[in-house]
């Protein structure tokens, strides 16, 4: 046997419990398993004398002379692993080969984690931008409404001024009644028709100017409420606004989660790979 051969085979057992992780180690010649040391985890159920099957990791990298690296899916031995062959040169000629191999099952839970993570943000990024777009017209809404309120305080103090000029009118009909109900009763019998008529302007302007009280009551009642309106559309505009700026905020982390999410699933991808 070659003097390579000899050595690999007599540090094999020490090169495993080595390693970092729970690493497989076999070691052969050109055509059968001269050692096996499987793990825990990873137990192809080679024994020593096995036959080297054509196109595994092994009998390739005998075959070509190169470093071999392949990942196994776990149809063929029931446990997804990634496998090194290293093939064994002496004197010029490849005698023999060293595999190792460690099982994915770490990897592939990492890249459904994050597979499954990217899905889960995308579909929250998805909603945060709707909250965010939703509340954008709430607040353009609010502002909307908040003018549409100081529009109807203008027009109410504008009806305001039409019911003072009916309040004044009233008052000089008022006035104008009592001279005439005077000047009828100066008059005599002559002016009896003349102090019905005045009567009515009287009785009518008392009228106006009750209605006149009325109007201007419901007038301040109606600007009250529009003007608790106008600061509630206020205060609705501002916590959109702060809403707004919030989403915005998150939908930006949710963009740097994705980002992240989608690099921890090319990671897992390219560990895979190596």
């Amino acid at each position: 046997m070659s003097h390579i051969l000899n050595s690999v085979l007599m540090v094999a057992p020490i090169l495993q419990k080595a390693f970092l992780f729970d690493c497989m180690i076999g070691v052969t010649d050109r055509e059968k398993f001269l050692a096996y040391y499987p793990t825990k985890g990873l137990n192809l159920g080679i024994k020593v004398g096995d036959m080297l099957r054509p196109g595994s990791i092994n009998a390739t990298a005998v075959a070509e002379n190169q470093r071999m690296v392949r990942k196994i899916g776990k149809e063929i031995y029931g446990i997804p692993y990634i496998a090194v062959g290293y093939p064994l040169v002496e004197n010029g000629q490849v005698v023999g080969c060293l595999s190792t191999g460690v099982t994915t099952d770490q990897e592939d839970r990492l890249r459904g984690l994050a597979e499954s993570l990217t899905e889960a943000l995308e579909g929250i990024a998805e909603h945060t931008e709707s909250l965010a777009r939703e509340a954008e017209e709430l607040a353009q809404a609010s502002h909307t409404l908040s003018d549409t309120a100081v529009q109807m305080e203008i027009k109410i103090a504008e009806t305001s001024q039409i019911s003072q000029l009916i309040r004044d009118i009233s008052t000089r009909s008022n006035v104008l009644g009592l001279n005439a109900v005077l000047e009828a009763a100066r008059a005599g019998a002559a002016g009896r028709g003349f102090s019905v008529v005045a009567e009515e302007i009287r009785k009518l302007s008392h009228t106006t100017s009750t209605s006149a009280k009325d109007i201007f009551r419901i007038l301040d009642e109606m600007n009250g409420l529009v003007g608790m309106v106008s600061r509630e559309m206020e205060k609705t505009m501002n916590h959109s606004l702060h809403q707004s700026t919030r989403i915005q905020e998150l939908d930006a982390v949710m963009q740097e989660l994705r980002q992240m999410a989608d690099q921890l699933r090319k990671a897992s991808a390219l560990s895979g790979s190596e």
